[in-house]
């Protein structure tokens, strides 16, 4: 088993339920030819170095998996008749892959989302209004210069 990474660049004007559709099904197509689907990256809308089917911006989505290369196979041939794909990539990121290892790091990806959507919710929370300083602490305002310099005579 080895380990890949597509890159796809979609439409711009895709709307997000087409968006989601989409990576499903191509998440789909990983998980039926038994690959072990690593995370699916949404990387958003950005601006084309150059067109692309007269399309000037697209939307970037990272799929990471692995498994033998009839996932591959398979995943380009989906890739390259949808008309919703202006562009991909499959590299090759490791060899070789350990099925235990592999599951570990999904299992502390979820964990990492889980820890990110906690803060949040704590920083959401109502906070108490801070105490007045006193006016020991507080610095003193600035006093104006009075001195003469040389230049008034």
């Amino acid at each position: 088993m080895r380990r890949y990474e597509t890159i796809l660049i979609a439409h711009v004007d895709l709307s997000e339920d087409e968006l989601s559709n989409l990576i499903s099904r191509y998440g789909g197509i990983v998980t039926g030819q038994k690959g072990i689907l690593i995370k699916v990256e949404r990387w958003g809308k950005r601006k084309l170095a150059y067109l692309i089917g007269k399309q000037a911006r697209g939307f970037y989505i990272l799929i990471d998996y692995a498994g033998v290369s009839a996932v591959v196979n398979e995943l380009e041939r989906n890739l390259k008749i949808d008309d919703k794909i202006l562009k991909f990539m499959t590299i090759l990121k490791a060899e070789t892959v350990d099925r235990e290892a592999l599951e570990k790091e999904i299992a502390e990806a979820a964990g990492k989302d889980a820890k990110k959507e906690a803060p949040a919710a704590v920083a959401a929370a109502p906070t108490e209004p801070a105490a007045p300083v006193p006016a020991e602490a507080q610095p003193a305002a600035p006093q104006e210069n009075t001195a003469k310099g040389e230049m008034d005579s």
